[in-house]
């Protein structure tokens, strides 16, 4: 949670106002390559990572094997990248990506070295050392992207950042695991982990699909422009999902794989963590959501203006993947990673032609209230299926979760109501509006969810005084 916190503090200080500077277009220009890059990025670890984490009976060879293997692959892929560098250009019609893109794949080369040292901490639920290394190269690699936009190098700041933070982030996990891999590579302790790991991979192939094929549709039919508005606007979407859901989906993963024959055990702990994220999330998304329109013309200025929209669509869907995200770590900790792959799959065939429908009739507007329909909706079939795996149903979750959806429905309601009322400089609505969606929000929830939170407070006190 700390790690979550001051890597936000990093990316508001640096994050916003570089892309205040840049402007839509760089990050445009990036993310038509990262949308190739990020998927081909998956065949490099196949699932091979979770299966590390999950297998019970891991070897000095598996680790070994596998090590080479993602190698292997990330060579081989990087060579496909750079010699068809010329038709991503040709596909987007961009004649400056076919050397961006030689550039940028590099990082497929680093990822695979760093992919099994990194799930060996996972597995090993070590976190304290990696954070703090993690700070280290964010700060260093911002520093550095600085340094390169003010220097006119436009494009290349964001590229030289992503690979300074890549190499900065293997050469610590290497340290911290004390990884040295033997020269030693076997077919037959590969075999072992591909039944595990192919359903892991295919589930996360699906997930990548329906998480950027949205990406090359805004940027092949509407533009970088476009395209760097939607993804920086996604970024702010996925704040739950990385900097609150993923505190505990790393750490659930591997223990809830130590106790997979005891689904009751896991579904207590599943309701309490769920109920923890949707605590933090719930009001930081629906916040967002009502102060859209300050935050985007205060700190990413004027030429972001239509981002208000994409963002206020977007911090719902946020607020709800936030939860929904820990279906996998039901089904990839219970051994279900096939079941996963298959009901992801059905909802990508519904949610990719809802994209093209939306884009149709409304542009990225349109795209984007498609997103948020079906990805709602057609998420709650796959929420039913995994609590059923741990005798849970979804009127279980909506019990569970229901007193923070209305204390963050609360807030909207409040701010909406504030717009009515006042009118102040952009600087102090948003200043105001947060301290009374806040307010409302912990008015709600405070006398409701007065043990739950009592809970939460005396669990970190215990915490810290064990430490002590």
């Amino acid at each position: 949670m700390l790690n979550q916190i001051v890597s936000q503090i990093i990316f508001v200080a640096f994050g916003i106002y570089l892309a205040r500077i840049l402007g839509p277009e760089a990050y445009g220009l990036v993310g038509m390559i990262t949308v190739f890059s990020g998927f081909a990025n998956l065949f490099v670890d196949f699932g091979f990572s979770s299966a590390i984490i999950y297998d019970p009976k891991l070897t000095q060879n598996k680790i070994s094997s596998v090590f080479w293997l993602n190698l292997l692959i990330g060579v081989f892929i990087y060579i496909i990248f750079f010699f068809s560098s010329p038709l991503l250009a040709e596909f987007y019609n961009l004649e400056e990506l076919e050397v961006l893109t030689k550039v940028v794949t590099i990082s497929l080369i680093i990822n695979s070295l760093s992919g099994v040292p990194n799930s060996l901490i996972t597995k090993s639920i070590r976190f304290k050392n990696i954070i703090r290394a993690s700070w280290i190269s964010t700060i260093i690699s911002y520093a550095v992207a600085f340094y390169l936009a003010f220097q006119g190098f436009g494009v290349w700041s964001l590229v030289f950042q992503t690979l300074i933070l890549s190499v900065l982030n293997l050469i610590f996990v290497w340290k911290i695991a004390s990884f040295k891999p033997s020269f030693y590579f076997s077919s037959k302790d590969i075999k072992s982990l591909i039944s595990y790991g192919s359903g892991i991979a295919g589930t996360n192939l699906l997930g990548y699909l329906t998480r950027n094929l949205d990406n090359l549709l805004v940027g092949k039919f509407l533009g970088e422009s476009s395209l760097g508005i939607y993804a920086r606007s996604y970024s702010l979407m996925m704040l739950p999902l990385k900097n609150i859901s993923s505190i505990f989906t790393k750490v659930l993963f591997p223990a809830f794989s130590k106790i997979q024959n005891q689904p009751d055990v896991i579904a207590f702990y599943y309701l309490k963590s769920t109920k923890t994220i949707a605590l933090f999330s719930f009001p930081l998304m629906f916040g967002f959501f009502a102060v859209a329109e300050e935050f985007v013309l205060l700190f990413l200025g004027k030429d972001w203006v239509e981002a208000i929209a994409i963002i206020k669509m977007l911090s719902i869907l946020g607020a709800v993947q936030s939860v929904l995200t820990l279906n996998g770590v039901i089904y990839n900790s219970l051994g279900k990673a096939i079941t996963a792959f298959k009901v992801t799959l059905v909802l990508n065939l519904i949610l990719i032609p809802s994209w093209l429908i939306g884009m149709k009739l409304n542009g990225l507007n349109g795209l984007v209230l498609a997103y948020l329909l079906v990805g709602t909706l057609g998420s709650i079939p796959i929420l039913s299926i995994a609590l059923r795996l741990i005798n849970l149903t979804v009127i279980d979750q909506f019990k569970n979760l229901f007193y923070i959806i209305i204390g963050s429905l609360a807030i909207i309601i409040s701010c909406s109501v504030f717009d009515l009322v006042f009118t102040f400089p952009m600087i102090y609505n948003l200043i105001l509006k947060t301290i009374v969606g806040g307010f409302i929000f912990l008015l709600i929830i405070v006398p409701i969810e007065k043990e739950f939170l009592v809970e939460i407070y005396n669990m970190l006190l215990a915490k810290n005084t064990s430490k002590n």
